[in-house]
């Protein structure tokens, strides 16, 4: 029965959804009364407002979602403009992960399952100038997760969940996984917490959507675009023998113009089998092959194009867009590696340039740096051969273990320390065997950089060191 105190019919998604809809292009300054603007405004958490001043339900930590009559749980989340358009601010976070309990339960039963499985989402533009009470909603929508982006959700949750079992809650990554990522809740020791089957103290983690998913979601929200759930599918994912009541939502799936996805269907999976696994697989045939004969036998266009291996690997895929739709909302970064005849590997491994005046005000949990070395990686990996033909040797999903970016943080925190005081001749170097190191990277020797100090550097790129990159391939 509807809550007769509320603006909107708690019982009816439409009525819900309606009336949150109301915020579109508005701030809560628009639609709320002067006294609480004055009383609320800068205090407490900008979600929290949106839940206890605007739908009116007080804030809190129950295992079912806030409108609990109709299943939707309310989430707030902002974004940031850049040249092309929005993209999100940061990640998604949702509930804290018991270790004491979330390990006895399936998928179908966990608690981020039961709590997140349709969403209401709010997109606000976050500005640095105005106080949150003034910030502007750009989306609203609901957000069911396509039955092929679930499949791979539901592996993530079990990943997570078996590093529990195992005792490792204390070694739980957010690259580890593809799309739900376990995200630190705290930063000190007072955020450690015990685990059931070790007496090591873990990093008190939630659930969380990573941030480039969510773009996907923000796109289709600013297009007025909706996904298609295919309920069959849900149902073979979760293993229920039940039928799967369609909410009352209509819905399309993702397809942006430049992506396609490796997987169509969750019927390409064979039972048991993980999304990573599915990739390797369709990799596996071709093993031992040289280029030339890969190219023969997938019936590969020719191309001079510079990028002519990577898009070779993406053909193996069964992908000829520009961009592998599921590497793209996991942030998944493919890279090939070219090892010499010996086995040795010549090239480092380059990533962006550093950006002199933006370092000096990273934190490290928000750098450039952290988010790309904390990302999953796929390495493709060729070896020349007596002919000097390039031959697919193996490839492997990886992410950096924590021990390693805690010696990439020292890396980054000396990087920081030497531009600050503008010294940019005494970088760490391959030599200094760090893990990675600075060096230049630019179109050519005059091309430079503004620095704090309103100088011009040549501009420097960060690198991973090739004998790591070896080691990790082996």
């Amino acid at each position: 029965m509807n809550n007769s105190s509320l603006p909107y019919d708690d019982s009816n998604i439409k009525s819900i959804v309606d009336y949150a809809n109301l915020l579109l292009n508005k701030s809560l300054s628009d639609v709320l009364p002067k006294e609480l603007d004055s009383e609320f405004k800068g205090k407490g958490g900008f979600g929290q407002k949106v839940e206890k001043l605007y739908f009116k339900y007080e804030p809190n930590s129950k295992p079912e979602p806030d409108f609990y009559k109709v299943g939707v749980e309310l989430k707030t989340s902002p974004i940031k403009k850049i040249k092309k358009g929005y993209v999100s601010k940061e990640r998604l976070v949702f509930n804290i992960i018991d270790f004491e309990t979330e390990h006895k339960e399936k998928f179908s039963t966990s608690s981020f399952w039961k709590k997140n499985q349709l969403l209401l989402l709010l997109f606000y533009l976050h500005e640095n100038d105005k106080l949150d009470f003034d910030y502007i909603f750009k989306i609203v929508r609901l957000w069911q997760f396509p039955s092929t982006d679930l499949k791979i959700i539901k592996d993530d949750w079990e990943l997570i969940v078996s590093k529990i079992k195992q005792g490792k809650a204390h070694e739980i990554s957010e690259g580890d996984t593809v799309y739900l990522g376990a995200c630190t809740k705290g930063a000190n020791n007072l955020s450690l917490r015990s685990q059931p089957f070790s007496e090591i103290m873990a990093m008190q983690r939630a659930f969380s959507l990573k941030s480039k998913y969510l773009n996907f979601i923000i796109e289709k929200g600013l297009k007025n675009e909706v996904v298609a759930v295919d309920y069959k599918e849900y149902d073979i994912i979760l293993n229920n023998n039940n039928t799967v009541e369609e909410p009352l939502a209509a819905y399309k799936r993702l397809n942006l113009d430049d992506l396609e996805p490796i997987v169509k269907s969750v019927s390409e999976y064979e039972a048991g089998e993980t999304f990573e696994q599915l990739v390797i697989k369709k990799f596996n045939p071709f093993i031992g092959l040289t280029e030339s004969e890969i190219i023969k036998k997938i019936n590969f266009t020719e191309t001079k194009a510079k990028n002519k291996i990577n898009i070779l690997c993406k053909a193996i895929l069964g992908v000829t867009n520009k961009k592998i739709e599921e590497f793209e909302k996991a942030d998944i970064l493919m890279k090939t590696i070219k090892l010499e005849k010996s086995g040795s590997l010549k090239e480092s491994m380059s990533f962006g340039q550093i950006q002199y005046k933006e370092i000096v005000n990273e934190d490290w949990d928000q750098s450039y740096w952290f988010d790309t070395i904390s990302k999953r990686f796929f390495f493709v990996v060729f070896q020349k051969n007596d002919s000097k033909q390039l031959v697919l040797k193996k490839v492997l999903f990886w992410t950096m273990p924590n021990k390693d970016i805690e010696i990439a943080k020292e890396f980054w925190l000396d990087t920081k320390k030497k531009i600050k005081s503008n010294d940019f001749e005494h970088f760490i170097k391959i030599s200094d065997k760090k893990i990675c190191h600075v060096r230049p990277k630019g179109k050519n020797s005059r091309d430079m950089m503004e620095t704090i100090t309103g100088s011009e550097e040549k501009k420097k790129c960060y690198w991973i060191n090739s004998n790591y990159i070896k080691s990790v391939i082996n």
